[in-house]
């Protein structure tokens, strides 16, 4: 009987532990990134969201995989809490692609030119929220992405 209590005990210690620096590293800044929202755009770049909570607060960035040129990380907002769900699309020219959240365009990106705007910034006009072919829409966190060792 000793047995099973001192291993549960050890368990449930080796449980708050875990907690404990799941906790610290969102505070710190060093939190995994959550999913990836994105894919490939009809040109064969790779285009993906993602976002990490930072303290009370949340990093979200744009990875941009272009063949033959070297990745590319944008980011879209370092200031407040973020998105909950976001939207990425692309127009008919396959090089221009926006971020939708919460009613409005997020971010935006003209991939000729590399001209992101970000959230705080005003945002291209051919980004127009509820228009342009969806690459992919998701969470941009999970309670298990805050778990996970990496």
């Amino acid at each position: 009987m000793k047995t099973y209590l001192l291993t549960f005990g050890t368990i449930f210690m080796l449980i708050v532990l875990w907690v404990v620096i799941c906790v610290g590293r969102v505070l710190t800044d060093t939190a995994p990134w959550g999913p990836r929202i994105g894919g490939q755009l009809p040109n064969g770049t790779e285009v993906y969201f993602q976002a990490r909570p930072a303290g009370f607060e949340t990093d979200d960035r744009l990875i941009v995989v272009a063949p033959n040129v070297a990745v590319k990380h944008y980011w879209v907002d370092r200031v407040h809490g973020g998105f909950e769900h976001v939207v990425l699309k692309y127009n008919d020219t396959g090089n221009q692609l926006w971020i939708e959240s919460d009613g409005t365009v997020g971010a935006s990106i003209d991939l000729t030119t590399n001209d992101f705007r970000a959230e705080q910034e005003t945002q291209h006009q051919w980004a127009k929220f509820g228009t342009g072919t969806t690459l992919d829409s998701g969470d941009t966190s999970s309670f298990f992405s805050l778990l996970r060792p990496w």
